[in-house]
């Protein structure tokens, strides 16, 4: 029996532990928070009770231009690849640009070209066709070689026009197209 009571004695003990543990934490937060209120209406109070803050006077004179131009110097350098990136933009603006233009003048050709053959239709003349007829080996012979005798010509109608620019070239040297 006297062990029973001693569990129960026990077990009201923890319970009272937990119950006042849990007090104190409550009790702690509470605290803080209060700390933080009066510390935030502390500070709002002595900003708006705060004295201007004066510039110390400089015993020497400054030469501001120098600083201005350095300060400016330092701007352009930090912002040196934002500006390299907007003249690639404005490039691939441009170079837009200037297709969209081709585009139109595009159209606008085509646009006059279709008024051009509403007013002037074109006429095309067909071709006559040419029916083939069977030729014997010694007509296309002959042929072949009045198509010969009509190069050499040419060839040397050449090489007479540059001699007489007093260029000489070889005899055995072939003309190319």
């Amino acid at each position: 029996m006297n062990f029973i009571f001693g569990i129960i004695i026990l077990a009201l003990f923890i319970l009272a532990l937990r119950v006042i543990w849990a007090t104190a934490l409550q009790l702690l937060n509470a605290l803080k928070h209060v700390s933080q209120t009066v510390h935030s209406y502390r500070s709002k109070r002595l900003g708006r009770n705060r004295l201007p803050v004066i510039i110390p006077s400089i015993r020497h004179e400054v030469d501001w231009l120098a600083i201005s131009d350095s300060v400016r110097q330092e701007i352009q350098t930090r912002n040196h690849g934002v500006n390299r990136e907007a003249v690639r933009l404005e490039a691939q603006l441009q170079t837009k640009l200037k297709t969209i233009e081709i585009y139109e003048a595009d159209i606008q050709i085509a646009k006059l070209e279709r008024e051009l053959l509403k007013i002037k239709p074109v006429i095309e003349i067909p071709e006559p066709e040419v029916k083939k007829t069977r030729r014997s080996k010694k007509q296309s012979v002959a042929v072949a070689g009045v198509e010969a005798q009509k190069v050499p010509h040419q060839v040397s109608q050449l090489r007479a026009a540059l001699k007489g620019n007093g260029l000489s070239t070889p005899v055995s040297e072939s003309v190319r197209h």
